[in-house]
Formats: structure tokens, sequence, C-alpha cells
């Protein structure tokens, strides 16, 4: 019988990774334009078939759906439900469940001119590049550096009403409800589990994190005040993706 467990997890950086971080027996899981482009350890992926059969896990990302569908799964490790585009639709058997969609259209319909006002002024500043609305939900730029990122986001910060997010090289601009907390609260009253398990890496999982009973995380400043969470911390040689389902198949004994 599945354990009343659900494990939410942010993908890039948290349970994958782009070919820049491969090593030498990773898995390719993903690929774009016929190119290799998304690696998972070994061990991950064998430690992620036995989270499958013992809790559900859901992951939980940024990636829009298209993006999110690139991913090949090992037959072992198909998540049923899988929620994309930082919250805002949830994917059942992979295809978009239509009461989360129109619930998210609901909660962001507030925020929809500024989208739309903000993505003509994107332009504006040089430092945004490949700017896109992403599955009409929120605004995406990125930069050639992290330098470029910071400055782009502080270019519009009080100008607009949507959340900015600076993550790498990459800046966000989210309707405040459209995030990966909200995200975990929607999937808690839909799947009612007795405990919630949460990963991820950056500023853009915090909510998500802030919203788990135990959150998993690569080191202790991403999560500092506000939480109620467990927290446990990466530590020791192991690559993050594998302490990451470690630590969830511990919780799991």
């Amino acid at each position: 019988m599945m354990s009343r467990i659900l494990f939410a997890s942010d993908l890039d950086n948290t349970l994958l990774f782009s070919y820049r971080h491969r090593r030498n027996d990773d898995r390719c899981v993903e690929h774009l334009d016929g190119k290799e482009q998304g690696f998972c350890t070994r061990r991950s992926l064998l430690l992620l078939a036995q989270v499958c059969g013992r809790a559900q896990f859901i992951p939980v990302t940024t990636r829009s759906l298209d993006q999110y569908r690139r991913i090949a799964w090992p037959a072992a490790c198909v998540p049923r439900y899988a929620v994309t585009t930082n919250g805002g639709i949830l994917l059942a058997d992979g295809e978009e469940d239509p009461e989360w969609s129109a619930q998210t259209r609901e909660l962001t319909a507030p925020w929809r001119e500024e989208l739309l006002r903000l993505h003509s002024r994107l332009p504006e500043a040089p430092m945004l590049r490949r700017c896109r609305m992403v599955d009409g939900l929120y605004l995406f730029a990125a930069c050639d550096d992290v330098e470029s990122a910071q400055a782009g986001g502080k270019f519009f910060a009080g100008q607009t009403s949507l959340d900015i997010a600076v993550s790498g090289r990459k800046v966000y601009f989210f309707p405040p409800p459209l995030n990966k907390g909200t995200a975990v609260k929607r999937l808690k009253e839909r799947f009612q589990p007795e405990k919630t398990i949460c990963a991820g890496d950056s500023v853009i999982d915090i909510p998500m994190l802030r919203a788990a009973d135990l959150a998993i995380l690569p080191n202790p400043d991403l999560l500092q005040d506000g939480n109620s969470a467990v927290l446990k911390i990466h530590q020791g040689t192991d690559r993050f993706p594998d302490f990451v389902l470690q630590s969830v198949l511990e919780e799991l004994k």
C-alpha cells in the first residue's frame, strides 16, 4: 500500500541537471533539438524508482508545459501527476487537468493586464534577452550572466505588481498567486497527505519549501526566517539529487 506521503520536488538542479554538469556515468533523460540536454545520476534514478513505489512523487517545476514534456522518465519513475509553469498547470496521466487550470486562471486574472503591459516593456531593459510569455501565465527573460540578471530584476523593481525573481542568469515575473508554495497547498487540499516533503535549490523554490513538513535543500542560506518546516541540509560528498532521494527514502522507513 502506498504511503500517504507527498514528495513534491523541483526538477532542474534538484533532481536533474543540464549537460554542463553531466558526468560520464549519468543518464540522459531529455533531448532538445536532437541533442542531449537533461541528465540524472544513475543512482538517483534507482532511488527515485523506490520512492515512486512508496510515496506520491509530484514534480513541481517552473518549466513550461512543453519543456516538462521533453523529459523521458524511465518507466519505473514516471509520475502520475506533475505541476508545471510554477504551479499554473497540473498534468494527470500526461493530460492537463481542467479544474486546476480554471482555478489558476481565476487566481491570476487580476494580473493579466499587467503581464501584457510589462511584456511590451521588457525590451526597455537591454540586458534582458530572449524574453517571452510562458504558457500565458508568467514572463521570463534570459541574460548573458548573473550580474545582468540582477540588473534586469532591479530595472523593473517598484514598477510592477508582479513578483520579480532572479535565479542565476534568468529573470522571472510572476503574478503573486503563481508560486510553488500555493501549488503545494493546492496539492495538499486535493490529495490530503499525512506528510509533505519538498526539495528545491533556488529562490523560486522557497515558497514550496516553507509549505513542507520536511524541506530538503542544498544549503541553509536558502531558507532562514519565516518557515515551520523541518530542514534537511545537503552534507557530505554525494550529489544533491542522490542526497534528496536518499533523504526521502529514510523518511519512508
